[in-house]
C-alpha cells in the first residue's frame, strides 16, 4: 500500500527527474480489506496487476524478489536472489509481519483465511456451535476488522435463521471504536445492539484454552468459536536501525533514524496504528521530503495522522473520521455563570454518505482516485480530499446514490457490448464507492471476468 501510494506521488510530484523502481515479492496489489467481507458474500477483494500500474502507468520497472538486507554506506538494497540494487533514494515499504496472538483461535489476515472462516459459519449455522466470539488481542490496533466480522457474522446467521448464536466481541477498548471518538462509539452502538451482539470492553484477551478465554488480570468468556486478529512484528531489516519488535524508527518525515537516504512508511514503522490509509499519509510525506531534496520547490509536510475507516456492516457502509491528535481533549468553560464541556474542533465525524472522495475503503491522497476511476486516466489535481470533515460541502445521499448507479450503468453497457474489461473497471468504479458490490454484481463479476478469459 504504502510504496504504490509513494510510487504514485513521487512520479506526480517530481516527474521523470526520478527514476522508480518497486521491489516486490508480489505480482498483484490485493485490496486486502475487502476480504473481510469474501466469506460472506458481502464483497471480493480486486487484485491489480503490479506491471500494469508500475511500467504502464507510472513508467518505472520492477525487480521481482524480496528484500533481506540493506547497505547504507554503500547506498545498496540486497534482495533474497542475491541482486544488489543501487539507490539515491530508498523507501522501505514491506509492511509487517503477521503472528498468531492467541494459538487455538482462528487468526484471519485476509482472502487465505477465508475457507476457515467459511467452515466456521457452517458449523454455527448448522447448530453443531453455538457462539462465537471475535477477540481483539492488543490495545493499540486497527480495530475495524473486528466489528466487521461481528456485523457480518451475527447478519449472515440471522438470515439463515440461526438467531440462536450467541455473538460477542471482547476487546481492551474501553468504548466500541473508541480510536475515531465517541461520535463513532454513539453510532456503531445501535448496529451492534441490533444484531444481538455483546460488546466486552475493558478486557484483554490472553489465552484460549478449551473453550475458556481467559482474560488478563481476571475473568473469562466461553465460546465454541474465536477469531482474533493477527499480532504484528516487524522484518528487523539487517543494515537498519529497529526496536525490540523489529519495527523500523523514523521522524515525522519518514527518515530512518541514523541512516541517510533511507526513508521508511507504513506498518514497517514504529508508528503504533497499522492501517492502510496511515500508510499512505506515512508514504505522502516521505515522497514530498525526497521530491523537496531532489529541489521540487515544494514545502514537505510532515506526517500528522488523520483516520478514515469504511466500515463495512453487512448493510449499508459507516463512514469514520478522526483527528487522533485533537481526540479527549476536551475543558470546560464559563459563559453567563454556566459551565460548558467542549471538545476541540470537529475532531470525529460518523455518517451513513462519504466523509471524503472518492469514498475508498483504503483512503490514500493518489492511489485511492487512480483506483476507483472506472477509466483509468493520468492523475490530475482531483485528489483525495475530505467533505465534511475539512470544511467542503457533504456528498449528498443522492449524489452518492448517483454516482453509484452511474458506474454499474457503465459496466452494464461494456459487457452487453462484450467489452468485459471495462466492465470489470466499472465494477472496480462501484465498489471503490460503497466499501463491497452488491450480491448480484459480485455474481456478475465472476461471470464476466469467466467471459473475459474466454475471449
Amino acid at each position: 500500500m504504502a510504496a504504490l501510494e509513494a510510487l504514485l506521488a513521487l512520479r506526480e510530484l517530481a516527474g521523470h527527474r526520478l527514476e522508480l523502481t518497486l521491489l516486490s515479492p508480489e505480482r498483484e496489489f490485493q485490496y486486502r480489506p475487502v476480504t473481510v467481507a469474501e466469506a460472506f458474500d458481502r464483497g471480493e477483494a480486486r487484485s491489480y496487476d503490479l506491471a500494469g500500474i508500475v511500467v504502464n502507468h507510472v513508467g518505472g520497472r520492477i525487480v521481482w524478489g524480496s528484500l533481506i538486507e540493506v547497505d547504507p554506506n554503500n547506498h545498496v538494497a540486497i534482495t533474497d536472489a542475491g541482486d544488489q540494487i543501487p539507490f539515491d533514494s530508498l523507501v522501505i515499504a514491506t509492511g509487517a509481519i503477521m503472528r498468531e496472538a492467541l494459538p487455538g483461535a482462528l487468526t484471519f489476515r485476509g482472502r487465505a483465511d477465508v475457507s476457515a472462516l467459511r467452515g466456521m459459519l457452517g458449523e454455527l449455522e448448522a447448530g453443531t456451535a453455538r457462539s462465537i466470539v471475535l477477540a481483539l488481542p492488543a490495545q493499540r490496533m486497527w480495530t475495524l476488522p473486528i466489528y466487521e466480522l461481528a456485523l457480518m457474522t451475527a447478519a449472515y446467521l440471522r438470515e439463515r435463521g440461526a438467531d440462536a448464536v450467541k455473538v460477542s466481541v471482547v476487546t481492551p477498548e474501553e468504548e466500541p471504536l473508541e480510536l475515531f471518538g465517541p461520535v463513532a462509539t454513539k453510532a456503531i452502538s445501535p448496529l451492534l445492539h441490533a444484531r444481538g451482539i455483546v460488546v466486552r470492553t475493558s478486557s484483554l484477551p490472553a489465552l484460549l484454552r478449551g473453550r475458556a478465554l481467559l482474560l488478563a488480570g481476571s475473568g473469562e468468556v466461553y465460546a465454541d468459536k474465536v477469531i482474533a486478529l493477527p499480532q504484528l512484528e516487524g522484518p528487523r531489516l539487517p543494515g537498519l536501525p529497529h526496536d525490540h519488535h523489529g519495527f523500523i524508527p523514523v521522524d515525522v518525515h519518514g527518515r530512518v533514524s541514523d541512516v541517510d537516504d533511507v526513508y521508511a512508511a507504513g506498518d514497517v514503522t514504529t508508528f503504533p496504528l497499522k492501517q492502510g490509509g496511515l500508510a499512505a499519509q506515512q508514504a505522502d510525506a516521505v515522497a514530498e521530503m525526497v521530491a523537496a531534496e531532489l529541489g521540487v520547490p515544494i514545502a514537505p509536510a510532515p506526517f500528522r495522522p488523520v483516520l478514515r475507516g469504511l466500515l463495512m456492516t453487512g448493510g449499508a457502509p459507516l463512514y469514520l473520521r478522526a483527528d487522533p491528535q485533537l481526540l479527549a481533549r476536551a475543558s470546560t468553560v464559563a459563559v453567563d455563570a454556566r459551565r460548558l464541556h467542549l471538545t476541540r474542533g470537529e475532531t470525529s465525524s460518523a455518517a451513513g454518505q462519504p466523509l471524503w472522495w472518492p469514498p475508498a475503503k483504503i483512503a490514500a491522497r493518489y492511489l485511492a482516485p487512480y483506483l476507483a476511476t472506472a477509466r483509468p486516466r493520468p492523475l490530475s489535481s482531483r485528489l483525495l480530499a475530505d467533505r465534511a470533515a475539512a470544511g467542503g460541502q457533504p456528498v449528498s445521499d443522492l449524489e452518492h446514490a448517483d454516482a453509484l448507479e452511474l458506474a454499474l450503468l457503465l459496466a452494464e453497457c461494456d459487457a452487453r457490448w462484450g467489452d468485459y474489461r471495462s466492465a470489470l473497471q466499472a465494477l472496480d468504479a462501484a465498489e471503490a464507492l460503497q466499501g463491497a458490490l452488491p450480491p448480484e454484481y459480485e455474481a456478475k463479476r465472476r461471470e464476466w471476468r469467466a467471459a473475459e478469459r474466454g475471449a
